[in-house]
């Protein structure tokens, strides 16, 4: 089995930064959706989910 080299973990952090990063975006993406959604919600007694964006309410604390 090989062992990575030090050049090899320096790319593979410089990828899992540009990952953390697009990740970020994509949580704004969803957030953005949530926040304009119109929401239409499916209950429990515990927690409310909108079926559309996937927005959830806890309504216990």
């Amino acid at each position: 089995m090989d062992h990575p080299s030090i050049d090899n973990v320096q790319e593979l952090q410089k990828e899992i930064a540009g990952l953390k990063e697009k990740i970020v975006k994509l949580e704004q993406q969803i957030a953005h959706i949530q926040k304009n959604c119109r929401h239409s919600f499916f209950e429990t007694p515990f927690m409310r989910k909108c079926v559309k964006c996937h927005y959830v309410e806890i309504l216990y604390y």
